[in-house]
């Protein structure tokens, strides 16, 4: 039996990438899956695939920055698959531009999506989860919450406030028996990745991290599956780096890369 026969999952951002992934993943764990994105046509793809998987699922075309859009999105999931159990927080854009060039609108368009965006669903999800006493919320930050980030001041700053509203909602949500917690993927190896580097930087990236690779989606989706487990009720408030070991490194990574180089690329 599947640790999550039964139970139903809000995914945002399921379109592409880690947000697919996760959903996928939740659905092979036995989880009926409502699938949102802003591409209406990436959220019906990966509702098919998860209807394949033999699980039900819904799509939807929303804007998690927009109030009543959310509201409307939980509504429908309620209605169709009768109740959420789950919310995923994964829905994000990212503009990287120097601090002293980011414009009003990137600042706000980034506050937007992941803040914004992140309260709305997880309020109403917590509102129907509530009425049952049980649920388990996972938020998407970043390790560029947790270090400072270079030309990514909106998207740290954005990120970083994701992990603080994760530690008010396990505090206050507690007694509803609900979890908060937070999975920050370090640099993960995916399409829009690929897209943005040059191949020669790409590569490198990999010689900055400790693992010595880019993590990979499915990494993500395992750590938020565990979250979203019944048996992962005693932790809450968590922010939980899926990083290869960046953080815990920190500046000394300079010394260790600095040592690879030298060595030919060995550790």
């Amino acid at each position: 039996m599947a640790q999550l026969d039964g139970q139903v999952a809000l995914v945002t951002g399921a379109g592409r990438g880690i947000g697919r992934t996760i959903a996928l993943q939740l659905a092979r764990e036995g989880a009926d899956i409502a699938v949102t994105d802003i591409n209406e046509d990436w959220a019906q793809e990966t509702a098919r695939d998860i209807t394949d998987i033999g699980r039900k699922s819904i799509a939807n075309c929303t804007d998690v920055g927009d109030y009543d859009q959310v509201q409307a999105l939980t509504a429908q999931s309620v209605a169709t698959l009768g109740k959420i159990d789950i919310l995923v927080n994964n829905a994000g854009i990212s503009k990287a531009r120097p601090f002293l060039e980011l414009t009003k609108e990137e600042w706000e368009a980034q506050l937007r999506v992941h803040m914004s965006g992140t309260f709305y669903c997880s309020q109403a999800a917590a509102r129907d989860m509530s009425r049952r006493g049980y649920g388990r919320i996972i938020c998407i930050s970043s390790v560029a919450a947790l270090m400072g980030p270079i030309d990514l001041a909106a998207y740290g700053a954005a990120k970083a406030g994701v992990a603080g509203l994760v530690r008010a909602m396990a505090l206050e949500l507690a007694d509803h028996g609900i979890t908060a917690n937070a999975v920050a993927p370090g640099p993960i190896d995916t399409e829009l990745l690929r897209s943005a580097w040059p191949k020669e930087v790409y590569e490198e990236r990999a010689n900055h991290i400790p693992a010595q690779r880019l993590g990979i989606v499915d990494e993500i989706a395992h750590a938020v599956a565990f979250f979203a487990s019944p048996e992962s009720g005693y932790i809450s408030g968590t922010i939980l780096p899926v990083d290869g070991g960046s953080v815990a490194a920190g500046a000394y990574m300079v010394e260790k890369y600095r040592r690879r180089k030298a060595n030919g690329g060995a550790s």
